[in-house]
């Protein structure tokens, strides 16, 4: 296979969170409503039309079970017993969307024994789609102001010291202690999953996330990255960031990164870091 030889399978998984991304865009246009979810983050119509859409399209093409943050909870009891499955979040960076920013996207991974093989990001705003599976690499489709697509072949470029983003909204003290153990760092700020794509892609090298996100945030983003030759580290032991281990749908601590082989470097930056010594991080 040639780096343009993107699997058939995945080139139809882009063309679905498409779909789903000219439905955001359509509610976007016409103006709509903000209501609250019982854990109080936002929901709004383009979050739920891009959600039909995604689990329409994956359930006439799979009978894989089907986790979506705007679809039914189901119990652990349930869950526990799925070892492949797909993970979506219709709308992540719901905040981004309504405040007006571009950087919101569509998430879509496929799961196998927690682990994400396979992701789709779509950013609609931004006319940009980042794919990958683990097996096979990693891609980004680009739309030009021809309205012509672009892909080409997606790869991790590590530099140090290097080029950290952290979440526009989620910005807290622990994440500012530990970038601030790395001299010469340069962050930047972003919305969504989109900060795991900016790495595949080789434009940044971290992304520590020390405050709370739930596994549809992350898997595809997390597929995406790997794809490219990256990972994404439980911070507390630096093992792979893993799905589906038990009853709550929310991940510990994590650090995306473009070099697997910086476990010891980010250790080491960790330890640095000034951490509440009740429960450090590593």
């Amino acid at each position: 296979m040639t780096p343009y030889d993107v699997p058939a399978d995945l080139k139809d998984l882009v063309n679905l969170c498409e779909q789903a991304g000219r439905a955001i865009l359509a509610v976007r246009k016409a103006g709509f409503r903000v209501d609250s979810k019982d854990d109080a983050s936002p929901v709004t119509a383009a979050d739920l039309a891009a959600n039909e859409i995604l689990v329409e399209g994956l359930a006439a093409c799979s009978t894989l079970p089907i986790l979506s943050e705007e679809g039914r909870v189901v119990p652990w009891a349930e869950r526990q017993k799925w070892r492949r499955f797909w993970l979506l979040d219709p709308l992540d960076g719901t905040r981004e969307f309504v405040d007006g920013f571009d950087d919101f996207t569509v998430n879509v991974a496929l799961i196998e024994a927690g682990r994400p093989v396979l992701g789709v990001v779509h950013a609609p705003a931004l006319g940009t789609s980042w794919a990958g599976t683990v097996e096979e690499g990693a891609w980004r489709w680009q739309e030009s102001e021809r309205q012509t697509i672009h892909v080409a072949p997606l790869r991790v470029a590590p530099r140090w010291p290097p080029r950290i983003l952290a979440s526009r909204a989620h910005l807290d003290a622990a994440t500012r202690e530990w970038i601030a153990a790395i001299p010469g760092a340069q962050l930047s700020r972003c919305g969504s999953s989109v900060k795991f794509c900016r790495i595949a892609e080789g434009r940044a090298d971290l992304y520590p996330r020390f405050s709370p996100t739930c596994e549809w945030d992350t898997a595809a983003g997390q597929a995406v990255l790997e794809a490219a030759g990256g990972a994404v580290l439980a911070a507390e032991t630096l093992d792979p960031l893993r799905c589906q281990q038990g009853e709550s749908l929310v991940n510990g601590h994590f650090i995306a990164c473009a070099v697997p082989a910086w476990r010891e470097r980010l250790a080491a930056v960790s330890r640095q870091a000034v951490w509440d010594e009740t429960k450090p991080l590593v």
